[in-house]
């Protein structure tokens, strides 16, 4: 960026991160006439929401799938999901998510593709449904698209894979992958990837400007508290800029290892956020005397961290949702004892490792997935696929106590628990823990499986082990907004034309995660009232 010949560039709105809730809020911003400037700090672009499933998730969204769905339902539903601390913000998501949802297909490359059979997470709740909220897409070309597209994160093990093709194929060996592999070389991408990439095309389309490696170091205001501009930092060199607005979509601050620590629970193992999750909207509002909150929370999931794969040249874990739901597979802790229903919502199955004992401890935070050599020949783990030969960084015994002693836990405790799963698995009930029970449960399950799709015995050795840790694939803690993104201070009043959005705001969501790309659905929702309250426009809410 180079300075005007009379002062400092004037980018127009500012727009911090590249992630799905700042493109939105771009677009939003640049199809009412703002001049947009987008800045990302890492080399890359796309944040967490390109390392994403890409999945959105959208109640009274309009499709076939959703029919029997209601605004005031996905309300009953969300409020006994959310923090009802921020009852407007729930308000305001359901009301303006279906908004969004058109407003991104009329003016991207981008094309919704519902769920019918994807359930919300807590199916057992008033107003949840069996399907039809989760919306996916249709691939998308990147050749169609504008040569920016090149710099997005695509993450380890990435296939270009749909959701309704993952429903219908289920495993590695019925995929058709003469067809994925087409996909790969001919540059058609889904997922994470494919939503970014569309959302990337129509920004930079629409005329705002998007730099990479650029850095938000402060953000500058007047005499009367309004932003008037920010100072950046590119490729090491230092520029002041003038900002009619600020939009803060940095993502959260799970990457800063001090940070992670010192908020986030002492059970969290790793971060999947975007290598630039590093918390500047926390630096920002510790300056300009922001209100902050949930600085404790985070979209969890159980994580197995391959050897050797990275992101950025840092370590980068993989994600365990669908795996958790198959038969003939248990999770112990250290004492060898089962502590949760596996194929529970990956945010669950995280605030179940986060626990802590009556001592104060935590014990499950060292956890460990046991199967058996059955589930090795029919199901696959990131990175082994079905019946292939076991890497050495998972741990394999001729026994239960073989394998218990192996991984450092309990023999007779992980001998105890096999014979007892092993006996649900006769009957068909998990007495512990239910699982099987819920329809989320059964949807993960082996549906060639007679009986309950989640239950199958490990009676057949040699018995295998990874290791599974508490992740986050994002923090949800920074400043607190209004209902369009604005920031405020600690005595309530509005910094006027500094935003915030998705992760880098304050999530109000608190420790709730209510269905399959909700995270995205949020943060883009939010994004657009922002994009639309940046410009001076009211946000549309008509269909």
């Amino acid at each position: 960026m180079s300075a005007g010949t009379n002062g400092p560039e004037d980018v127009g709105v500012l727009v911090v991160g590249s992630g799905a809730a700042g493109l939105v809020a771009a677009l939003a911003a640049a199809e009412q006439g703002a001049r947009v400037t987008v800045v990302e700090a890492a080399e890359h672009l796309g944040g967490t929401s390109a390392l994403s499933g890409g999945r959105v998730w959208i109640p009274a969204n309009g499709s076939e799938a959703n029919a029997g769905d209601s605004p005031e339902a996905a309300l009953r539903y969300l409020t006994q999901v959310f923090d009802t601390r921020y009852a407007p913000m729930i308000e305001a998501f359901v009301e303006t998510a279906p908004v969004m949802g058109r407003f991104v297909e009329s003016h991207s490359a981008h094309r919704f593709v519902a769920c019918p059979h994807y359930p919300d997470y807590h199916p057992e709740l008033e107003g949840a449904t069996a399907g039809g909220r989760c919306l996916d897409m249709e691939p998308v070309r990147l050749g169609d698209l504008v040569p920016e597209v090149s710099a997005l994160y695509t993450p380890p093990g990435y296939v270009p894979l749909t959701h309704a093709e993952w429903e219908r194929w289920r495993y590695p060996d019925r995929f058709d992958h003469a067809l994925l592999q087409a996909r790969q070389r001919d540059g058609v991408r889904t997922n994470g990837v494919g939503l970014m990439a569309a959302l990337l095309d129509a920004v930079v389309r629409r005329g705002a400007r998007v730099r990479s490696r650029t850095r938000l170091l402060s953000v500058r205001t007047d005499a009367d508290g309004r932003v008037v501009g920010a100072e950046l930092e590119h490729d090491g060199s230092r520029r002041t800029v003038d900002a009619d607005a600020v939009v803060l979509a940095s993502g959260g601050f799970d990457r800063d290892d001090a940070r992670r620590r010192a908020m986030l629970p002492p059970a969290l193992g790793v971060s999947a956020g975007s290598p630039g999750n590093t918390g500047v909207a926390l630096d920002v509002a510790r300056e300009l005397g922001l209100q902050v909150d949930n600085l404790g929370e985070g979209w969890w999931m159980p994580m197995l961290q391959i050897p050797g794969e990275s992101v950025d040249d840092a370590p980068y874990p993989r994600s365990l949702i669908r795996e958790r739901g198959t038969p003939r597979q248990i999770l112990v802790d250290r004492s060898g004892r089962r502590f949760v229903d596996e194929a529970v919502p990956y945010n669950e199955l995280g605030k179940a490792m986060h626990r802590r004992a009556p001592d104060g401890s935590h014990p499950h935070r060292e956890a460990f997935l046991v199967f058996d050599d059955g589930f090795r020949r029919r199901y696959p783990l990131p990175g082994i696929p079905p019946r292939a030969d076991l890497p050495p960084w998972v741990t394999t015994g001729d026994t239960p106590e073989d394998l218990a002693r192996r991984v450092g836990v309990d023999p007779d405790g992980l001998d105890a628990t096999v014979r007892r799963w092993n006996a649900f698995c006769a009957t068909g009930a998990d007495e512990d823990f239910h699982r099987g029970d819920s329809v989320y449960d059964r949807y993960y399950g082996d549906p060639d499986q007679p009986g309950n799709p989640n239950l199958g015995p490990l009676d057949e050795p040699p018995y295998h082990a990874v290791p599974l840790v508490s992740g986050t694939i994002g923090s949800k803690g920074g400043p607190v907004t209004d209902v369009d993104g604005r920031t405020l201070r600690a005595d309530g009043t509005v910094v006027p034309g500094l935003f915030a959005v998705g992760n880098a705001a304050a999530f109000w969501t608190g420790d709730g995660y209510p269905g399959p790309g909700a995270t995205l659905s949020v943060g883009m929702t939010m994004g657009y009232r922002a994009g639309r309250a940046v410009a001076r426009a009211p946000v549309a809410v008509t269909s």
